[in-house]
């Protein structure tokens, strides 16, 4: 033995004609012997191993005092075994050629073993409930921080919501002119993300899926994350996602902005796309569509819904933003609009999405008050409770504006119990009265 290691281990390396090295092991504590034959050639690697059982084979039960009576028999058992493991080696390299692309190695010390893979768990998606209660305040409404210094002045509004909904601008850190001062470092301030879980209700963000900025879907998926990231890293966890009208983002674009031109189906295809996207991300987070009604028939948007359904996916809820100002230039009476939210509601149920429908001040986008705002939206949640009942998602959200200073602010949130404020909060408690009457 040419190298005797510490308690009689023994390890004897020997090379043969081809390139290949024998290694023999064997030591007091080992009732057999082992013979590892490796190949050097770079290509053909393999490690070719025989044990047998000394005892067995010759009566022999190794230890140090008896290693040197018996060591003339081990090295003919030796010379034996390495003679047939040699006819067995390949000639050639295998047919399989290693990656051209493999990493070079950083060290020369000897490489530790290879961990084997651990399951991996994915988080399965949330389950969509079917009843829910949206507050989006005004992206640039003055008293929004307030919301989360002065909880006591909407309490029974708070208690009555399901999802506090962010506009995407409110939630970024950068500057946002129609949000005023409501940006993200706003809300971090006053512990905004951190109180909202706290209270038990969800957060969602209203977010670009194609636009005519982002019309392959990469730039809007970045901004998302990087909003989703900027909520969850301050204490909140987004649950829902909202896109905003990628239907429409797809075909129109605002004057002086170049549309992407797509037809349906090539916004279906982004859209999908983005869909995927986000829930290869973030598998726990519930993705819904908005789209504009009359902007696009009810025909239309069934015809929407199956392309998306076509491309092998379809959003998890659906939300209906009616313009009745624009249903009246367009030659829609009252009836129209009830026979079409009828038929969608059917179509929707028929295909398991989620319907609802967005109460704000719908009918005249020039109001400049409160009260107007109230007034106007409290017509329109009656018009919808006579036509289909309590929509599954009642969605109580303004982006009216911009006021002459430039900011989206009407109406104010608090309080909700001053008959003389027409708040937003006090919307939602007056508006879900009428559909719980």
């Amino acid at each position: 033995c040419r190298h005797v290691h510490e308690q009689g281990i023994c390890v004897d390396t020997t090379r043969v004609p081809g390139g290949a090295v024998r290694r023999l092991t064997w030591g007091p504590a080992q009732e057999s012997l082992t013979i590892t034959s490796a190949s050097h050639d770079r290509k053909a690697a393999r490690t070719i191993s025989a044990r047998m059982n000394l005892s067995r084979v010759a009566g022999i039960k190794m230890n140090r005092y008896k290693a040197p009576q018996t060591m003339t028999l081990l090295r003919l058992i030796v010379l034996l075994m390495l003679s047939v493991i040699a006819c067995n080696l390949p000639l050639t390299a295998p047919e399989t050629p290693l990656p051209t692309n493999s990493p070079e190695p950083t060290e020369t010390s000897t490489p530790m073993p290879t961990p084997k893979p651990t399951k991996t768990i994915t988080s399965s998606p949330t389950p969509m409930p079917s009843d829910l209660v949206w507050f989006g305040p005004n992206m640039g409404s003055p008293d929004y921080p307030e919301l989360f210094t002065r909880p006591e002045q909407w309490s029974e509004a708070r208690s009555r919501i399901d999802i506090f909904k962010f506009h995407i601008q409110n939630v970024l850190d950068v500057r946002c002119q129609i949000c005023g001062t409501n940006t993200l470092n706003a809300f971090v301030k006053v512990q905004a993300f951190q109180k909202l879980t706290d209270w038990g209700l969800a957060i969602g963000i209203d977010v670009g899926a194609v636009k005519e900025w982002g019309c392959t879907g990469t730039e809007d998926f970045r901004n998302a994350k990087t909003a989703i990231d900027n909520v969850q890293r301050n204490g909140g966890i987004v649950t829902f996602l909202v896109m905003d009208e990628p239907y429409m983002g797809g075909e129109y674009a605002p004057p002086g902005s170049k549309p992407c031109g797509y037809s349906m189906e090539q916004s279906a295809g982004v859209t999908s796309w983005f869909i995927k996207r986000v829930k290869a991300a973030y598998p726990r987070i519930i993705i819904g569509d908005t789209e504009p009604y009359p902007y696009f028939s009810a025909s239309e948007l069934e015809q929407w819904i199956s392309a998306l359904e076509a491309k092998g996916t379809k959003p998890d809820f659906f939300h209906l933003d009616v313009n009745m100002d624009q249903a009246r230039h367009d030659g829609l009476d009252r009836q129209d609009v009830v026979a079409d939210l009828q038929t969608l509601s059917q179509f929707f149920q028929e295909h398991q999405i989620p319907l609802g429908v967005i109460f704000t001040s719908n009918s005249n986008w020039n109001v400049t008050s409160d009260r107007a705002y109230f007034d106007v939206t409290m017509e329109w949640i009656r018009t919808v409770n006579a036509a289909i009942g309590r929509p599954q998602h009642l969605i109580f959200n303004s982006w009216l504006g911009p006021q002459p200073n430039g900011v989206h602010e009407i109406p104010f949130n608090l309080p909700e119990n001053d008959p003389d404020s027409y708040s937003h909060t006090q919307l939602i408690i007056e508006g879900l009265d009428v559909f719980d009457q």
